[in-house]
């Protein structure tokens, strides 16, 4: 499912890219409706880890809003509660 989600959503090479210039990033998750497979045209991302680069996270949403079409939210965070339906499209672990 996640290499499915991955590839539908244009993110496949995007993901494994950006991960070193983004800092100890531990899990990248997808939430909202992209999550629950509904294309609403807002992707929700949280990324989990210390010491994130906030400034290169912020220009990267607008680059992958141009490349895919789509509007781009990532959420910062050094722990995720499990409260809503997500998949986890990166995890260090």
């Amino acid at each position: 499912l996640r290499k499915v989600v991955l590839k539908h959503l244009g993110l496949e090479d995007l993901v494994e890219a950006v991960l070193d210039r983004m800092g100890e990033v531990e899990k990248i998750i997808l939430i909202g409706d992209y999550a629950r497979g509904i294309d609403s045209g807002n992707i929700e991302i949280f990324l989990v880890g210390n010491s994130l680069n906030t400034d290169y996270i912020e220009n990267l949403e607008q680059k992958i809003e141009k490349l895919i079409g789509r509007k781009v939210s990532f959420y910062l965070t050094s722990k995720f509660q499990n409260s809503q339906y997500n998949i986890t499209l990166y995890s260090k672990n």
